[in-house]
């Protein structure tokens, strides 16, 4: 079972390997957009990966609202999984 630790790991390896910047150490305090240069088009992008990653149910546009650093996706991904 993979822990909370592992499951943040993947989704900063992730989102840092997805930059529109290239490839970068994500943390959880970046901001997905001005730190890690996603656009809107990028982060449709980086949602539809993480359902797939994750198998987790599709992101809807409030959800993917509430989401501005990499450690808010993090805890996206958490409830997600854990539902």
């Amino acid at each position: 079972m993979e822990t909370t630790q592992d499951l943040g790991a993947r989704v900063r390896d992730l989102i840092g390997r997805m930059s529109p910047l290239g490839e970068r150490a994500a943390e959880p305090h970046h901001d997905v957009m001005n730190d890690l240069g996603y656009d809107s088009v990028a982060v449709v992008e980086l949602a539809l990966v993480l359902e797939s990653e994750f198998d987790l149910r599709p992101i809807d546009d409030e959800e993917a609202f509430d989401v501005v650093t990499v450690g808010d996706v993090e805890r996206l991904v958490r409830r997600m999984s854990a539902g």
